[in-house]
């Protein structure tokens, strides 16, 4: 019965994807985040449902007048660089098999997040966007939250199997990184019900990651929580709510958390974390002898084991004797792709994160902007729980944070549009001026 009902709703949606492709976008990154067919049990499981919506939108794209350019910022660029960077590396990988898979499964995520920059823009358009994601993950997150609530949390909380999301590190990441989306866009929402529900998710999400019981979740959520704290307009309800809901969680939760947020401090008795240890001088070793090309996608999984093992610290060897994946995004791409590819990555990311904070300044001219900034700032915290948990998690592909890096361009595109409106030149480098002027125009 679920198989025949998501069936029918996505056929249903098909028609109006080609008709108004900007839906089509909403409901391919509905299919993608949040993957419902993975939660049936029968031939829905294997349905290319994502494919079927992304080529209903395409070709409502080639029809449609209802589109923007790309927004060609520096981060959008080195994306396309990248992504032919990788094509090289893919032709030399020591595992074509995987690396050609991992290639065509990334072309198209970068594909239809371009794609998405030409139909997305507007308030109301960027606002339904932001929450499909918020909500596509946040379900998981509501739903581990009941499911930990209920059931004492003695069992990790996962996502759907074969997915990014799949494992429970790979949820507890894609939780941090929508969790400032559901507390900001639930802080704004004018409808009543609408704003408790994503108030709600965003609390038992909270519990959802810390009993995924992934280090780098527990991790980045420490780091997140007093960020999002800071950036809070009723810090003392936050206290107030918050304060109540930690004791007593501290008091309730089971013995084998506290076991297992104390191997932090205690990483060198650990053999898992002893193993990241290994993967990730793999990864540095073989960036080493082969700086440009790097070993390709998914070299981990290479028939040879002994030549994976060959590049280990020896120190490592009593800890396993098996390749592994790096578990690590900063080492998963210096494996994969060597040092310059890694260093075109992370300055992607790095001007993206300076983007996001120059935005984030935006209503300091322009007051009526604000929900750019509100935007933006939610995007900023969920790269810094991406980047935090991210440093020990396998996901440096992972399709929602291309989406938050396409969707910063889209915000500044916005402030662009509104400043040419207000007949304000844009500078030439087109970066957005955010201090006050005596000569600063007022709007009504």
């Amino acid at each position: 019965m679920r198989d025949l009902l998501l069936t029918a709703i996505v056929f249903g949606i098909t028609p109006i994807a080609i008709y108004r492709p900007w839906f089509g976008v909403l409901a391919y990154y509905w299919i993608s985040l949040m993957n419902p067919h993975k939660l049936s049990w029968g031939f829905a499981v294997t349905m290319p449902f994502a494919q079927i919506l992304a080529l209903a939108t395409l070709i409502g794209l080639l029809g449609s007048k209802d589109r923007k350019p790309i927004p060609w910022t520096t981060e959008l660029v080195l994306m396309v660089i990248l992504m032919a960077y990788f094509t090289l590396t893919t032709m030399t990988s020591w595992a074509p098999h995987y690396a050609w898979y991992r290639w065509n499964m990334l072309f198209k995520i970068f594909l239809m997040t371009f794609v998405m920059t030409t139909l997305i823009h507007g308030r109301q358009r960027i606002h339904l966007l932001l929450l499909t994601a918020a909500l596509s993950i946040g379900f998981y997150g509501f739903k581990g939250g009941v499911f930990t609530l209920t059931g004492g949390g003695v069992n990790q909380v996962r996502g759907p199997n074969g997915t990014f999301i799949g494992g429970n590190n790979e949820i507890g990441l894609a939780l941090l990184m929508v969790l400032p989306l559901l507390i900001f866009l639930g802080r704004d929402e004018p409808g009543k019900w609408l704003k408790r529900f994503l108030v709600a998710t965003a609390v038992l999400s909270c519990f959802s990651i810390v009993f995924t019981y992934s280090r780098g979740a527990m991790l980045g959520l420490a780091v997140l929580l007093p960020l999002i704290f800071l950036r809070s307009k009723a810090k003392f309800i936050f206290l107030l709510v918050g304060l109540p809901i930690a004791y007593f969680a501290y008091q309730w939760a089971p013995e084998s958390l506290f076991k297992r947020a104390e191997t932090i401090n205690s990483y060198e008795e650990d053999a898992s974390a002893m193993q990241r240890m290994q993967a990730w001088s793999v990864s540095w070793n073989i960036a080493k002898d082969h700086p440009l090309l790097g070993a390709g996608f998914d070299m981990e999984y290479s028939p040879d084991e002994d030549r994976w093992l060959s590049y280990a610290d020896p120190k490592y060897a009593r800890f396993g004797n098996q390749s592994r994946a790096a578990h690590s995004v900063f080492f998963q791409v210096i494996g994969h792709h060597g040092f310059l590819a890694a260093g075109l990555y992370f300055l992607m990311l790095a001007l993206f994160m300076h983007r996001l904070y120059r935005l984030r300044k935006v209503p300091r001219r322009y007051p009526e902007l604000k929900w750019v900034a509100t935007y933006a700032d939610a995007l900023f915290l969920g790269m810094v729980g991406f980047l935090v948990c991210g440093a020990f998690l396998n996901s440096a592909y992972f399709d929602l944070m291309f989406l938050f890096l396409a969707m910063g361009s889209v915000l500044q595109r916005e402030v662009k549009q509104h400043m040419q409106a207000q007949g304000v030149p844009c500078p030439p480098d087109k970066r957005i001026p955010i201090q006050s002027t005596q000569t600063q125009p007022k709007f009504s």
